[in-house]
Parts: C-alpha cells; sequence; structure tokens
C-alpha cells in the first residue's frame, strides 16, 4: 500500500502488539516504548522472505490513479483497436520521452571500509537536461531516436557521433513540445512507412506535445492510430517505462563515467550526450527488454489480467479513481467500488470490534495499528483547475472534435486576456496623461502666487509693482524684495534683514 513499516515502526508495533496480548516482554521495552534491536535481528533470520529496502518515491497521484478501473477502461479500448485493425506485434508501438542530464550519477566503485566520504568527478553541480524521444515496436524492435537541445537555433553537430539514424532539434526549453512531437512523427513515418491500408497503433502518454492538433491530421492522413495511457498510469502500463529507461539511465551512467576517466580534466557538455547515447542505448533497448516490457504491462500479447490484486493495493487507501463517461466525455471524480484491504490483504477487518467477535480472544497486528485509510468526508472530491487527462483513441472523429474545442477555447481565452491587458494598459495610459495634466495646471498655480509675493521690506506686492522691476530673493527664507528696496552693497548671495537678525 506504499505505506511501509521502517524498522524502528516494526519494533515500535512489536512492542504494542506484545502488549495488547499482554505477553512478557524485557523491563526497557517498556521504558522505550518499542522493541530492541536484538528481537528486530532475530525476527529477520526467522523470515527469511523479509529484507530492508529503499522504496521508490510514487506519487499520491500515481497511487490513486493506478487502480482497476482506469486499466480496464484502457484495456477495453485496446482490445477494440486491436480488433477492429487486426493488429500484429509489429504494428504496435510504444513511444515516450525521457530526461538525459549532462551530470551522471556515479556508479559504485571499490573503496576502503571505515572512510566517510568517498567521491566521484562531475562536469558540474547541476547538470543541463537534453529531452530524447524514443519509439520501440512489440517485437523488440527501436525506431533511432531523437534529441531535443535547449538550444534557439539547431546544427548538425549537435548529434555527432549519436546512435545512426537519429535525428535532432531544439527549443529554448529542451522539452518536447508540438512542433517538436511533429517531427518525430514524421522521422517515425519514414522508417515505419504506414498507410491507410496498413494501419499502426502507437501507444503513448496525455502528454500536452501529444495532442498538438497538427500531429492528430498528419497521423490520420498517415494510417496512425493513437491511443493514450490513463493519466498517472504509465510507470505500470508503458513498456519503455517498464524495462528500458531504467536500464538505460544505468547505462549511460557507466558510459559517461568512462567519459570522464578518459578525458581527464575535460568537461561533459550537451554536444557529448549522443556520443555516450548509443552504446546505452544499445545495451539498453535489447529485443529483450523490450517485448518483456511488453509482456508485463498486458499489452502484447494482450493480457487482461496481467496486474494482481495487490498491485491495486495503494488505491484503496483513498477509493477515489478517475471515472470516463462516455456520454458527455467528461472526467468525473467519484466514489467507485474497488476491491476492499481483505481481499488484497487476505487479513481480518479493519474494524476492531467486529474483528473481535469473530476471533474471540485472538488478535491480529491489524487491531493494534489498522491499515491507512482516508476518511470519508476528507475524500476529494470535484474541484477547480486543469482538466484531468484520460485514455483515448486520439485519432477518432470524436477525440479530435473535443480537441479542436478545447484549442479554440484556448486561443478565445488567449483573445480575451490580450484584449483586457489592452485595455488595461489604454486606461493605465490615459490616467497617466490625466496626472501629467493636474500637476501642470498645479504648476501654473504655483507660478500665480509667485506672482502676488509681497517685498519683505515695503510690502507692495508683485502684481502691483512697475513692469521690468527688478526683485531680489533671499537664500534663506526664498522671500522676496525689490532690489531697490534692499541694500546695495550686498554679495552674490542675498540675506535679507529678518535672516541676519536671527543670527
Amino acid at each position: 500500500m506504499y505505506f511501509g513499516l521502517s524498522t524502528k515502526d516494526v519494533r515500535k508495533l512489536a512492542f504494542e502488539f506484545a502488549k495488547k496480548m499482554n505477553l512478557k516482554m524485557p523491563a526497557y521495552w517498556t521504558e522505550n516504548e518499542f522493541a530492541g534491536i536484538d528481537w528486530f535481528l532475530n525476527f529477520i533470520k526467522r523470515n527469511p522472505t523479509l529484507s530492508i529496502r529503499q522504496p521508490e518515491a510514487t506519487s499520491l497521484s500515481r497511487s490513486m490513479n493506478f487502480n482497476p478501473i482506469n486499466v480496464n477502461i484502457f484495456m477495453d479500448k485496446y482490445e477494440s483497436v486491436i480488433t477492429k485493425h487486426k493488429f500484429e506485434a509489429f504494428q504496435i508501438f510504444n513511444l515516450d520521452e525521457t530526461g538525459i542530464t549532462t551530470v551522471q550519477n556515479p556508479c559504485k566503485i571499490v573503496a576502503q571500509k571505515g572512510k566517510k566520504q568517498i567521491g566521484a568527478i562531475t562536469s558540474a553541480e547541476r547538470g543541463t537536461l537534453v529531452t530524447m524521444c524514443l519509439a520501440v515496436s512489440a517485437v523488440g524492435n527501436a525506431i533511432p531516436p531523437m534529441f531535443i537541445f535547449p538550444r534557439v537555433n539547431f546544427k548538425d553537430h549537435f548529434i555527432r557521433g549519436g546512435p545512426p539514424g537519429c535525428i535532432g532539434t531544439s527549443n529554448k526549453s529542451g522539452w518536447m513540445q508540438g512542433e517538436e512531437f511533429l517531427k518525430f512523427i514524421t522521422h517515425f513515418t519514414n522508417h515505419v512507412r504506414p498507410t491507410i491500408e496498413k494501419k499502426v497503433l502507437i501507444l503513448l502518454d496525455n502528454h500536452e506535445s501529444h495532442l498538438y492538433l497538427p500531429v492528430i491530421d498528419f497521423c490520420r492522413a498517415n494510417g496512425i492510430v493513437l491511443l493514450s495511457f490513463p493519466p498517472h498510469c504509465s510507470h505500470k502500463l508503458q513498456p519503455l517505462d517498464r524495462s528500458v529507461f531504467g536500464p538505460f539511465k544505468k547505462c549511460i551512467n557507466q558510459e559517461m563515467d568512462s567519459w570522464l576517466k578518459s578525458n581527464p580534466g575535460k568537461r561533459f557538455t550537451i554536444y557529448d550526450l549522443p556520443a555516450v547515447t548509443t552504446n546505452a542505448i544499445l545495451n539498453a533497448a535489447t529485443p529483450r527488454n523490450i517485448t518483456s516490457g511488453f509482456a508485463v504491462s498486458g499489452v502484447w500479447p494482450f493480457n487482461r489480467n496481467a496486474f494482481s490484486i495487490d498491485e491495486f493495493a495503494p488505491a484503496v487507501v483513498t477509493d477515489i479513481m478517475l471515472h470516463t463517461t462516455e456520454n458527455n466525455n467528461e472526467t468525473q471524480s467519484i466514489n467507485t467500488e474497488i476491491p476492499s484491504i481483505n481481499t488484497i490483504t487476505q487479513t481480518p477487518s479493519i474494524n476492531v470490534e467486529i474483528a473481535e467477535q469473530r476471533l474471540s480472544d485472538k488478535i491480529s497486528p491489524e487491531m493494534v495499528r489498522p491499515y491507512p485509510k482516508v476518511q470519508i468526508h476528507q475524500k476529494i472530491g470535484k474541484k477547480g483547475g486543469r482538466k484531468k487527462g484520460k485514455t483515448a483513441i486520439l485519432t477518432d472523429t470524436p477525440e479530435k472534435n473535443e480537441l479542436e474545442n478545447k484549442a479554440k477555447k484556448k486561443n478565445e481565452n488567449i483573445k480575451r486576456k490580450l484584449f483586457n491587458t489592452d485595455k488595461k494598459s489604454k486606461k493605465v495610459k490615459a490616467t497617466a496623461i490625466k496626472k501629467q495634466k493636474n500637476k501642470n495646471k498645479t504648476l501654473v498655480i504655483d507660478s500665480d502666487d509667485d506672482e502676488d509675493a509681497f517685498c519683505t521690506i515695503c510690502s507692495e506686492l508683485y502684481s502691483d509693482s512697475k513692469s521690468g522691476e527688478p526683485w531680489i530673493q533671499c537664500v534663506r527664507c526664498k522671500l522676496w524684495s525689490h532690489e531697490a528696496c534692499t541694500p546695495q552693497n550686498y554679495t552674490a548671495y542675498y540675506i535679507c534683514d529678518n535672516c541676519e537678525a536671527d543670527n
């Protein structure tokens, strides 16, 4: 259920279970409120099927969405497609992207025991990401990959030394986008040569670039059927994720380590990635690995029951899943019946009172620490935000129409935002002009006030004085006086009698 117990949790559970059973236990168990380390070591020895493992981080979305409902919906669509077009193994492909960075995870080395820090050379603290897109078929063949570099303009020397037949492109981010995906689909078509009479099937995820309308139109015109996986289920349903990309990342780390050892003092750049990728793909994308990925995911040979019940255990915690309604083509969040915890774990009920009635004086560890379960009032309901994806045959007419409507609505929203922004900018500009006019008006009023200044000596107003009569301003109080009223022995800086008296 992805809520595993650490060594300390197991020792804590053992103490709570022993206390519930009224068993005799060492005194330090009661003091520390968990079992001792000696008990845990003996427990591991008595159960050789158990070991301490490093779990793989799995998001809540993946654990919640990989459930029997979503898998069955996908399998229904997949079965209808292969039945309708009578696809064989050589006509079924899986396509996905993966990121390659210029900073590798160093491989394990031989070192002295007890040494605290063991180092390994990398090119930088943080690497630059290059996206690689790869397609494989159910018979074990692989299409030459495409590399996407984080550069504005692409040059041919970027892919020098790469896998034979590979291509490259670039954009500012280095990620897969709609135009780049259209280029890869064209590259795919050149190698596979599908036609309207002999179509091929591509399984892919719901990434935004895969829903690019020109790509859908190109696939419909060239005999390519696109089927998308349910959202957040590619870690189980996608063959490339199951058996190819894992070995590929390990191989490319080894190749990058070898490159750095062969080129001491040099930095590994994005232009060196295609060369080291060549051997990594040959060693990872083998026919055995590829066909194994299609088999374990139930794609080929087609196996609706490829996943055991316990693989759906993480979804039991929430009992919330995505259900696709065929009538309105909307994705809703609803509570659906899925296998209970008892079915998955083959243990007594989660309700302690019922379990005590059934087992009388027997006590289960589940009674001491129940399985994790979201309360009904805490369940996630329908909320706003981006609309959830769904498994769909993207090249079918209803799905294509839905994508067109979505794109049209998106363009209308963009135009509306641009219009509102332009309108707002015009309003701000008008406000600024109005403020400037008010400011100029204030300046005029101030100048009128200066015209009515009075002489500090004779008190005559400036407006009543003779035209062209000279006035002089005190440098301290800034008041004005007739030049004729002031003493004639002042220097360039005049100071009135009042300011002189203050000194």
